[in-house]
């Protein structure tokens, strides 16, 4: 089937793939709505070694990749816990924290999720500030030399809003609607690809060429519909 056929099928049922366009991202905006939003607050820790020495900046990045799992453990989400005070368990508080080294950067990056955009910030700043402290003290009984240096780059702010997206996911779910009211127009014009409408399906499917059509006669009672009657071939030869 050419282009210009498929153009020809999508323009005469352009209706059904908007009306599925516009149910799929409707259904995906008031779906959106009716989430509860999740906040998240980012802090950077600083991971500086004491000289830049090959050997050292190599042990550096394995040392963050470390790090990170420190920072996500349960040990550090207890003191962040007792710090702000919160009636929550390790577990959870562990949860609501996600940690990135930029090894390119030498930055550990915390990202914490709430439903509660300040508490969001609390959470992020106080995970950087306890598990600054405790490298702190774990570098003193290492080699000056030796030694790696986590300060924080910026206080954290309260929590942007996270999720969900509810613009991305109309779009989303209007080109998801889209595609499937594509879907639909394409079955549907298959199923009807053997109904004969026109002169022309008839030339398409018999072989031969139309000469004539049997026109209709106003108020003369029939059963058959319109369309076949203006289109009935009278002659035809090969």
């Amino acid at each position: 089937m050419e282009i210009g056929a498929y153009i020809r099928i999508i323009t005469k049922r352009l209706w059904i793939i908007a009306l599925a366009a516009v149910l799929t991202a409707g259904s995906a905006f008031v779906f959106s709505k009716l989430q509860t939003p999740v906040y998240r607050s980012t802090v950077y820790l600083n991971v500086i070694p004491a000289r830049m020495d090959l050997g050292l900046v190599q042990t550096v990045k394995w040392y963050m990749r470390n790090y990170a799992g420190q920072i996500q453990s349960r040990t550090t989400a207890a003191r962040v816990i007792d710090r702000l005070q919160l009636d929550i368990t390790p577990n959870e508080l562990a949860a609501k924290l996600t940690v990135s080294p930029i090894e390119s950067d030498y930055l550990l990056q915390i990202d914490a999720d709430d439903y509660d955009p300040i508490l969001a910030g609390q959470i992020a700043q106080t995970t950087a500030e306890v598990f600054s402290e405790k490298i702190d003290v774990d570098m003193l009984e290492v080699d000056k030399n030796d030694r790696l240096q986590i300060s924080i780059r910026d206080w954290a702010e309260p929590g942007v809003l996270h999720k969900p997206k509810w613009k991305i996911n109309t779009l989303a779910g209007g080109l998801m609607g889209g595609l499937v009211g594509l879907l639909v127009v394409l079955i549907l014009e298959w199923l009807e690809a053997d109904v004969i409408r026109s002169s022309e399906d008839v030339e398409r499917h018999t072989g031969v060429a139309v000469l004539g059509l049997i026109p209709a006669v106003p108020g003369a009672p029939s059963r058959t519909p319109a369309r076949w009657r203006r289109e009935t071939p009278l002659t035809a030869s090969r």
